[in-house]
């Protein structure tokens, strides 16, 4: 594990500083995932067992997909834009920097006595007195787990749960290229810990709605596969959506349908909805697809990031068709 030159701390001094406040604001990143819903979870159930108060925000009022909505704790996060607490430490989990917390969450950091990141983005700027990435490591839960077991000498079987989901969902069902003997290491610990794997994976991996699966066929219908079938792109628009009355979390589970086509080596999967344009790429080799998410003002993993487009999507998708061609010329 390498952290990144940003960090200026350590997990155990982290503890420390957590040891000596009361009171936290738990945030993750827009459009949260399971690592990110799971990163906040893990250390609210460990703050809770050490008698702190601690909240959980979500940057966006936006419901939370089923896929995730039965992690333990999820029916006690509120709206960033509603919390009305007091806020000692905020504490940014699977997040680096202000562009991705929104307006409401950063009021919460700015009114903060002091503020830590624990996340395993790599990124050139921080917003938080103490930082702590590792970009090596397969999930931030991982990281999180950690802390929480510096803090609490047993954390809670809850805990134990939410780190799981974390890992498993950010490792694609330990099945992407970070799914490494760290990541299956710890898998087994938390198992030990009582986790039910199966009870994860059922909720997270075989729970879809009706539009969801509609939405699938449709982004089937509309995929293409260009780059010498390296690269395989699709989309939904607005008006899919709106006939199969589908959400944008239905959305979601779309481009791993589109990563499973034979022979592609990088998937993206476009997004329509409220007149703004959301992508997403996933690679199978070793492309870095964050590279091309940062081009285009996004971010996110080697092999897994997301971008926003202001055009029409049409534009889009013509525009994204030239982008990915480019990767394999």
């Amino acid at each position: 594990m390498t952290v990144t030159p940003q960090t200026n701390t350590t997990l155990a001094e982290i503890a420390q500083v957590i040891r000596t406040h009361d009171n936290f604001v738990l945030c993750g990143h827009m459009s949260p995932d399971g690592d990110c819903l799971g990163s906040q979870l893990t250390l609210w159930h460990a703050l809770k067992a050490m008698g702190k108060r601690a909240t959980c925000v979500l940057v966006r009022d936006e419901p939370v997909g089923s896929s995730l909505s039965f992690l333990p704790g999820m029916d006690e996060m509120v709206p960033a834009s509603t919390f009305d607490g007091v806020c000692e430490v905020f504490i940014g989990l699977d997040v680096p920097t202000r562009a991705r917390i929104g307006e409401a969450a950063c009021a919460i950091l700015d009114s903060a006595a002091d503020s830590i990141t624990v996340d395993h983005h790599a990124s050139e700027t921080t917003m938080c007195n103490h930082v702590y990435v590792d970009p090596d490591c397969a999930a931030a839960s991982m990281l999180v787990w950690e802390l929480a077991k510096l803090l609490v000498d047993v954390p809670p079987l809850e805990s134990a749960s939410c780190a799981y989901v974390g890992l498993m969902t950010d490792t694609g069902g330990f099945r992407f290229q970070n799914a490494d003997s760290a990541a299956f290491d710890l898998a087994a610990r938390l198992v030990a810990n009582g986790v039910d794997p199966a009870w994860a994976a059922t909720n997270v991996f075989q729970t879809r709605t009706i539009p969801s699966l509609k939405l699938e066929g449709i982004a089937i219908d509309h995929m293409r596969v260009i780059a010498n079938g390296k690269v395989s792109l699709s989309w939904v628009d607005s008006d899919d959506m709106k006939r199969v009355g589908a959400s944008k979390t239905d959305v979601e589970p779309l481009i791993d349908s589109v990563r499973a086509v034979e022979g592609t080596m990088v998937a993206c999967l476009i997004r329509e909805q409220d007149g703004r344009i959301r992508g997403n790429l996933r690679a199978k080799d070793d492309t870095d697809v964050s590279a091309l998410a940062r081009e285009l003002g996004g971010g996110g993993h080697r092999a897994a990031a997301g971008f926003n487009l202001d055009m029409p999507i049409g534009e889009a998708i013509e525009f994204m068709e030239r982008k990915l061609t480019a990767l394999f010329e």
